[in-house]
């Protein structure tokens, strides 16, 4: 069963529909803020580290390093999920892998408040994983070349398992057990979580959030061409001096490429974050694609689809061509954000965004 809604306006795909409350008249900056507070819950922010084996076991060929590293982030929840007797926590939390330019600022953005993402949701109750990605932020960085994308969603599946069975550290406690685990991906990094759901099948949701197989735009496609030729002259150096990484796209058109309808305090602060990415990931995601085909339709688990009214790298009808590739899924849910462009979290409209997430995976609880 396939469900497709446009934020206030409701198109039919399939045989159901469904639809996210319209916002009100307020500013979006201050619904975004106002609706999680309103639940009241407690929020418990908790770093934690995943001891993960750079390795490749997916259905997407490529040739990873095989050694090991750590993954850094944040467990953010509701205090009364995660103070639980004996660490078994019979809800869900969800595992977040930002894309390329990225990193865990783009769930868990601190510099402009109300727009946390992940504390915002577990205002409302839900538990995330937020990380940086290897290679990124505070986690690891091994040379650019050492990674590839069916490495990447090797170790998506590892950190997902150990979230099942508590096989990760949290700072100054013990970790929890979790009954079932999303995986959610925005971008590039929605690839990833797609080839760990079809290689592994080991998630209970997935979501492919600003993410297409089959649209994509003459700006992705310039993009992708500085970074290959970027990668084809040795790249640069990562934020810790690894070598072989780039920028996807010139650094001087991220503002363009990566956000539609910023706050310029928000915008200014996230430019400043962007990260360089591995050259393993830019050069090897073509790969990913052609297997994406081949294989999205053996994903059972439920699915969400989201998509931006105005994103510049992945624009309509990327969305609506993304959800049809999972046929068969349990149920699918394709939602648009309008006057959003790539990032969601950050736009404007990111309180629409958090609640349609927010709505799907409480019907996974």
């Amino acid at each position: 069963m396939r469900r497709s809604l446009l934020l206030g306006l409701v198109a039919t795909l399939g045989l159901a529909a469904a639809s996210v409350p319209a916002a009100s008249a307020a500013p979006a900056d201050a619904q975004a803020a106002a609706a999680p507070a309103a639940r009241g819950a407690t929020v418990v922010e908790v770093p934690i580290t995943f001891t993960v084996r750079n390795v490749n076991r997916s259905l997407v060929p490529c040739a990873p390093d095989g050694a090991t590293y750590h993954v850094t982030g944040s467990l953010v929840g509701p205090a009364a999920a995660l103070d639980r007797p004996g660490g078994r926590v019979e809800g869900l939390a969800t595992l977040y892998l930002h894309g390329l330019g990225f990193g865990k600022f783009l769930w868990n953005y601190k510099n402009v408040a109300g727009y946390d993402y992940a504390t915002n949701q577990a205002a409302a109750g839900q538990v995330s994983v937020v990380i940086d990605r290897l290679g990124y932020g505070d986690s690891d960085h091994p040379v650019g070349t050492a990674v590839c994308t069916g490495s990447q969603a090797d170790m998506a599946d590892q950190m997902v398992s150990a979230l099942r069975s508590g096989g990760y550290t949290l700072e100054k406690r013990a970790p929890l057990r979790f009954a079932k685990v999303v995986l959610a991906g925005h971008s590039y990094g929605a690839q990833i979580a797609q080839i760990a759901a079809y290689s592994f099948k080991n998630v209970d949701g997935l979501a492919v959030i600003g993410y297409s197989d089959t649209v994509a735009s003459a700006t992705a496609a310039t993009a992708q061409r500085y970074a290959a030729r970027t990668c084809g002259l040795g790249g640069k150096r990562s934020e810790k001096g690894a070598r072989n990484y780039s920028t996807f796209g010139k650094p001087e058109d991220a503002a363009a490429n990566l956000f539609a309808n910023t706050n310029n305090r928000v915008l200014r602060s996230a430019l400043r974050q962007i990260n360089r990415d591995e050259c393993g990931d830019l050069l090897s995601y073509k790969t990913g694609q052609t297997a994406d085909l081949t294989y999205l339709s053996q994903v059972t688990a439920p699915v969400l689809v989201v998509s931006g009214g105005k994103d510049a790298i992945f624009p309509p009808p990327a969305g609506q061509a993304q959800a049809a590739l999972f046929t068969g899924s349990a149920g699918v849910t394709q939602v648009e954000v309008p006057e959003t462009g790539h990032n969601f979290t950050l736009e404007r409209t990111h309180g629409q965004f958090e609640t349609a997430v927010r709505s799907w995976l409480e019907t996974l609880d």
